[in-house]
């Protein structure tokens, strides 16, 4: 497997009256991952965040999903990013952040 992690951090962006857009928060996540994640993890491969397009979760949004494992989540803020980060990502410590967690995976 060439990427360890993969994580896709959804910036879809709709016009006005349409669903819920993740585009304008996940904009600051995304770019808060990006930046951080290189220096954070420690895993033994690589890690890659990048931009998704719409992954058809948008009212529980802002979303990403974190490959292999297919995990969902919700970060809301540059908080959320630093948790996920911090917590799931460097220390594989998913319980501490299952209030981001996206559980219903049949949506």
């Amino acid at each position: 497997m060439y990427y360890e992690r993969h994580i896709f951090v959804c910036e879809n962006e709709r016009s006005p009256g349409e669903r819920i857009s993740c585009a304008k928060k996940n904009s600051e996540i995304l770019k808060y991952l990006k930046q951080n994640s290189k220096t954070s993890y420690k895993g033994s491969g690589k890690l890659r965040v990048q931009r998704a397009g719409c992954l058809d979760r948008c009212e529980q949004g802002p979303v990403l999903v974190s490959y292999p494992e297919g995990k969902w989540f919700s970060l809301k803020s540059i908080e959320d990013a630093k948790r996920f980060l911090e917590k799931y990502i460097v220390s594989d410590d998913l319980d501490s952040i299952r209030d981001l967690e996206i559980l219903d995976q049949n949506i």
